[in-house]
């Protein structure tokens, strides 16, 4: 069996380095690096020192910290 490593177009065009999802998600890299370790950022670890985020992650995460006030 072989498997490629190389990522299809499909697969990386979702994924966000740290700029970007900061960008996406309206903050700076210190609050994002918070947010992983104490609010459950969902992230992935490509290396020891790459993390990407997946866009649907990120506005899933979002969507389930939407508070609903009724008058």
């Amino acid at each position: 069996q072989s498997y490629s490593l190389t990522p299809t177009a499909g697969h990386t065009a979702d994924l966000l380095d740290d700029a970007a999802a900061c960008r996406h998600l309206l903050t700076n890299t210190r609050t994002l690096r918070l947010w992983r370790r104490t609010a459950g950022l969902p992230f992935i670890r490509v290396t020891a020192r790459t993390l990407r985020y997946r866009r649907t992650d990120l506005d899933g995460w979002l969507d389930r910290r939407r508070v609903q006030v009724s008058a």
